[in-house]
């Protein structure tokens, strides 16, 4: 999983804002015109998602041809800074990206938001915070004291979300350095279990009081093996927010992101489409950001809002 989108990342953004408060972008139909475009994505890892990026890659610039767009290269960052920068240069013109980070990127004025993204085939989720089934807590009030799995950093779902609902319940958390260490007196020790059925494990061998996974894995049986989820119940279920987005450099031609976004929209209703789709993060289909779509947004916003305020 990614880094945590605060520190460096939000001070960069901060930056990247001011600079381009007192800059004017330069024409941009020209720049896009007989030009190969860029498909871009956050991993330290290319070598596990370039089946999926060139497929895409490949669809893109098959349909964009009349548009005269000669090929879109794939192109990786390792860090969320890293493609901050990227988009600054000019160097990557689309990618697929969570809520927090995507409006990370908007808020410093370099990407906009095109679709949302229906990845894995869903159009939103949420978090569920798990407990052991015989543990008599009710509430989440109830946790103080206790200790807390969360995933890693740089999760949607497996943290920022599940902590600013414990935030939101009253408690105050405290990082533990080892999951076995003491938590302070009247606040919530938590550590990172670094991936979904570890939060599970530690919750069913007593090394957290709770800890929180997506609700897409919990239903999942490769994450959540049944013989795991029987000793666990749901204490706590966080409101929905948009599950991904399709996102632009902010500069890219509005005119070639509308012939972009028309093609991504009807992907799904041809065979081969569909089969890129598929390819490509199991995508089930792309739609416009209105109506429950700009409803998941605005509620991703809200919470990445409360993130920033309560880091700063």
């Amino acid at each position: 999983m990614r880094g945590m989108v605060t520190g460096p990342l939000r001070i960069l953004c901060a930056l990247v804002a001011l600079v381009l408060a007192g800059t004017t972008a330069a024409p941009a139909a020209m720049a896009e015109s007989g030009r190969r475009l860029v498909l871009g994505r956050i991993s330290n890892e290319p070598h596990k998602h370039m089946e999926q990026m060139r497929a895409m890659a490949g669809y893109l610039a098959e349909q964009l041809a009349d548009q005269g767009v000669s090929g879109v290269d794939v192109v990786f960052a390792e860090s969320p800074t890293r493609m901050l920068g990227l988009l600054h240069e000019g160097r990557i013109d689309l990618f697929s990206e969570t809520a927090f980070v995507a409006l990370e990127f908007i808020s410093a004025n370099m990407a906009k938001p095109l679709l949302r993204e229906w990845k894995k085939g869903a159009p939103e989720y949420h978090s569920v915070i798990l407990v052991r089934r015989d543990s008599g807590l009710t509430a989440l009030s109830e946790l103080v004291g206790g200790k807390f799995a969360f995933e890693d950093s740089g999760s949607t779902s497996g943290y920022l979300m599940p902590r600013a609902a414990l935030e939101e319940a009253g408690l105050q958390l405290a990082a533990l350095t080892d999951p076995r260490n003491p938590t302070p007196d009247n606040m919530l020790g938590y550590g990172f279990a670094q991936g979904e059925i570890n939060v599970i494990a530690w919750v069913n061998r007593g090394l957290a009081d709770a800890g929180a996974i997506s609700n897409l894995d919990w239903e999942d049986p490769d994450t959540a093996p049944a013989r795991l989820k029987d000793e666990l119940h749901i204490l706590h279920e966080t409101e929905p927010v948009i599950r991904s987005l399709f996102m632009a450099r902010r500069s890219l031609d509005d005119e070639l992101c509308a012939r972009i976004s028309a093609l991504l929209e009807h992907m799904h209703e041809s065979p081969e489409g569909r089969a890129v789709l598929k390819k490509y993060y199991k995508v089930a289909r792309y739609d416009r950001i209105e109506g429950d779509a700009r409803t998941g947004l605005e509620a991703a916003r809200a919470i990445w809002r409360r993130h920033r305020e309560h880091s700063d």
